[in-house]
């Protein structure tokens, strides 16, 4: 009896690492954050319950509405800057006419594999005022580039720039995934019913990839809706509010003004706004599947 207790066990023996880690560092923190958010803590001293206290201090808070409407602002841009330049990245990738693909399709993809602190330096140098590449190209045809990151016009959009540069590869490469698995034959048969070459990709191809698409916009809408390290490095919320992002007004109320449960309060908002949108583009876009 004793050893087909052991047999059945050592399945659940094996995996239980898993979850023992998954319950430590992932499902025991997300609940206690949670809970946190219905209390007072500042980190030293123990929590102290408010009840709904955060929340009602985050409807009246300015400065997380210009955080959370900076954030939306940048990650709609995002998002479609992003699939659409992975988009046509993936259709010259897949071009029978393109020579050397495989050192284009890695080409692309590297910047993936840069460290987020290392492209935000660069991207520091090519933005800087009068000495960065951009203005020295600028400057070669006579015209005065704006202060990238200093004007709160010009800064989000840097720094939408930066990101799109940073993943558009990694996104292609899903779209390419997704061309290849379109049926030759439909392409064929388009050309030969006398389809141009953008009939056969508007009315065969792109209707082919709607799975693929709405998997790639949420994936990048959620991404971009928790962008920090790019705003954090490049411009630090900077100038003025303009970059501050919600994910960076949590890190600022948790770690620089030690308000702990104010700041998990404001994330749990956060997820919420991530939810519903995630689950909205799934609506729209599921629809529009069928």
């Amino acid at each position: 009896m004793s050893h087909r207790l052991r047999r059945a066990a050592a399945p659940y023996l094996l995996i239980a690492p898993f979850f023992l880690l998954f319950g430590v560092f992932w499902a025991g923190p997300i609940v206690a954050s949670f809970l946190y958010s219905f209390t007072e803590w500042r980190g030293i001293t123990p929590p102290e319950p408010i009840g709904l206290r955060n929340y009602e201090r985050l409807i009246g808070d300015e400065r997380f509405f210009i955080a959370l409407g900076n954030t939306l602002w940048m990650a709609g841009t995002y998002v479609v800057c992003a699939n659409l330049a992975s988009l046509s990245l993936a259709l010259v990738l897949d071009a029978g006419w393109l020579r050397l693909r495989h050192l284009f399709r890695t080409a692309f993809f590297l910047p993936m594999t840069i460290s987020m602190v290392v492209s935000a330096v660069i991207f520091q140098l090519i933005y800087a005022g009068d000495i960065g590449l951009i203005a020295k190209l600028l400057a070669l045809v006579g015209i005065e580039g704006p202060a990238w990151l200093r004007d709160p016009t010009t800064a989000p959009l840097a720094i939408v720039a930066m990101r799109v540069w940073r993943t558009m590869g990694y996104y292609a490469i899903i779209y390419l995934a997704g061309l290849q698995a379109v049926s030759a034959d439909l392409k064929e048969a388009a050309r030969l019913d006398g389809a141009s070459e953008w009939q056969v990709i508007r009315h065969v191809t792109l209707p082919a990839l709607k799975p693929v698409a709405l998997f790639c916009v949420v994936l990048t809408s959620i991404s971009a809706l928790e962008m920090f390290d790019e705003p954090m490095i490049l411009t630090q919320g900077g100038p003025g509010d303009a970059t501050l992002t919600a994910v960076m007004f949590v890190y600022q109320q948790g770690f620089q003004f030690l308000e702990l449960g104010y700041a998990a309060a404001a994330s749990y908002v956060l997820t919420l706004v991530i939810v519903v949108i995630s689950i909205a583009q799934k609506l729209w876009l599921g629809e529009k599947e069928r």
